[in-house]
């Protein structure tokens, strides 16, 4: 009997137990079956927790390294000698994905088949259970949601893909089940949120803090619809084979998707449930790098529990702090989206013009202070578990452990965000942060972004104005933060565009957004580029430079890459499946 990998284990079911530590840290059990977990009600509860274990496994290292690197975010691990036609980074981006080798996509297609199958077992068997009904109910609710998390991300990821409903297959079943339309798939996810949107609480009690709200289900919904509005699949699938466009978009262009999807964002605003994190006082922008270390906050609208760790520390901080290989770097394509702290850009043609208070020669003084807090950069003071007190990082030519040149292929900058300047590698404390899933400047910029394509660019002023004084931009004379008045409907798209490429850099956006977008082929066809900074006696000089080695600092986008190939291994098995265009 043929079988499909994401109908994995028919006759075992895994088991989780949280450690106190950590809610939803998951610890697999051997010794417990169906009938013995569902009899007892701590064991149940376990057991949902153990579907909850993967819900921020899109920021599992090799295929979040893979995924950011494959834009012009980030040169990843692998970056100059590019060994290995199957790293991650390699093939994201040089555009060779194809079925057979499966990194990075391979887990997106497992886990999340593996979590739907974990959701119907769950589904199909807490009613026996010994939990009261409200909480019968309210599990059933929260699981329902996870399921629709995983699909959600399938979705993204490959298209249309089989709906299997609630349904627990068994060895005797017909297992070669077809992919459902993209159409259908979008349906199918909001119409499971929609029916447990009210059964789910505004919030938990405190210690339940990170299990599934109302919000974040009007949230996955919100961004769900952006997507099924946005050029990519609405109407713009690239295959011309009419069944392989219904599978990975819808086939014809509707303009009212757009306001299905500024409807959802809008009812998480009208929740009056979450705001901004916002501290201008202590420094501009403070409140932007507090959103990634404080885990209780009214900005996640979904949070991914963690309990506190080094994970990014040990990969990204410089060696100075502990790290003798550092895994990837941001850009200098990256640092230059970043304007200024008048809300202005640093470089000429785009529909705002430039700062007058940009200059070449300091490049990093004055910036949009989200620069400050996504990048380090040369002198950026840090931990330093040698001095035991926080000292400067130099990343100039030369600098000994940390600059251009000995650092491998460095870029002349490391990551910032999500991390704590109080830790390092090799000391200081750990990190107390969770992984933001969906947060609310996301909600705001997809208000932004839906209303301005009906047409509503007032609406989207709005909200740019929100994210912007958060970030610490400068209000200006006019008020606008650095907008400029009277902005087009396509000039505001841009600024939107670029406003997500700076708010959401390094946080599991950038791949997904250019591709949605349809404008990967200008953005990701690109040299990738560095700072080079050079000391003389006091004085610094700055040059951008092609990224190390020259020769292969040119990423390729190709056409096939707006979606991830389906495993071969499961086109093997299924002949009911249907490959991606361009595979």
């Amino acid at each position: 009997m043929k079988k499909l990998s994401f109908l994995l284990a028919l006759l075992s079911i895994l088991l989780y137990s949280c450690k106190n530590q950590d809610l939803l840290d998951p610890q697999t059990s051997t010794t417990l079956n169906k009938e013995s977990t569902f009899a007892d009600s701590v064991l149940t509860m376990r057991f949902m927790y153990g579907i909850y274990s993967d819900v921020s496994f899109t920021f599992s290292y090799k295929r979040y390294e893979g995924i950011f690197a494959g834009t012009d975010e980030g040169a990843g691990e692998g970056w100059g000698t590019l060994s290995g036609p199957t790293q991650p980074f390699v093939m994201t981006s040089l555009g060779t994905m194809n079925p057979t080798q499966t990194t990075p996509y391979i887990d997106a297609w497992n886990i999340a088949w593996r979590n739907i199958r974990r959701s119907n077992v769950f589904l199909g068997n807490v009613k026996n259970s010994p939990l009261k009904p409200a909480t019968q109910e309210l599990t059933m609710a929260e699981v329902r949601f996870l399921r629709a998390w995983y699909y959600a991300i399938l979705l993204r990821n490959f298209g249309g893909v089989p709906l299997i409903g609630d349904k627990l297959f068994e060895p005797s079943d017909d297992l070669n089940i077809p992919r459902n339309t993209y159409a259908e798939c979008v349906s199918y996810i909001i119409s499971e949120l929609d029916a447990i949107a009210n059964v789910l609480p505004i919030e938990h009690l405190p210690q339940n803090y990170g299990r599934i709200t109302k919000g974040a289900c009007l949230g996955l919904k919100a961004r769900v619809l952006l997507y099924a509005a946005s050029p990519l699949f609405n109407g713009g699938g690239v295959s011309g084979n009419p069944e392989l466009k219904a599978l990975t978009s819808y086939p014809d262009f509707n303009p009212d998707r757009w306001k299905q999807a500024a409807d959802a964002a809008e009812a998480v605003i009208k929740l009056n449930k979450y705001m901004l994190m916002e501290d201008n006082v202590t420094a501009p922008g403070y409140g932007f790098s507090r959103v990634f270390l404080t885990r209780v906050n009214t900005e996640y609208v979904l949070p991914g529990m963690l309990a506190p760790n080094k994970t990014l520390e040990n990969r990204l901080l410089p060696p100075s702090r502990g790290n003798n290989t550092v895994e990837s770097m941001p850009t200098q394509n990256l640092a230059e989206a970043f304007g200024m702290i008048d809300g202005k850009p640093i470089v000429d043609g785009g529909p705002i013009a430039k700062s007058p208070m940009y200059a070449a020669t300091d490049p990093f003084k004055n910036r949009d202070p989200r620069f400050n807090y996504t990048f380090i950069y040369n002198e950026t003071p840090w931990y330093n578990n040698t001095t035991g007190k926080k000292d400067p990082i130099f990343t100039y030519d030369g600098a000994a452990r940390d600059g251009y040149n000995v650092v491998k292929n460095s870029t002349g900058y490391f990551w910032r965000k999500m991390m704590s300047d109080n830790s390092a590698q090799n000391g200081g404390s750990n990190t107390d942060r969770c992984f933001p899933l969906i947060r609310y400047a996301e909600i705001l910029l997809a208000y932004a972004e839906a209303k301005n394509e009906m047409g509503d660019v007032n609406t989207a002023y709005e909200q740019l104005k929100l994210i912007r004084k958060r970030a610490g931009i400068l209000p200006g004379a006019d008020g606008l933060y650095g907008l400029t008045a009277g902005l087009s409907k396509d000039d505001m798209r841009k600024v939107i565009q670029n406003e997500y490429r700076v708010e959401f850099a390094y946080e599991d956006h950038r791949y997904f957004d250019v591709r949605r977008w349809k404008i990967a082929p200008l953005t990701q066809n690109q040299t990738i580029y560095a700072m080079k900074i050079t000391k003389t006696g006091n004085t610094y000089t700055y040059a951008k430079v092609v990224a190390t080695p020259s020769g292969n600092a040119n990423h390729v986008f190709v056409e096939s890459n707006y979606l991830f190939p389906i495993p071969q291994t499961e086109i093997n098995r299924d002949k009911s499946l249907v490959q991606n265009p361009g595979y």
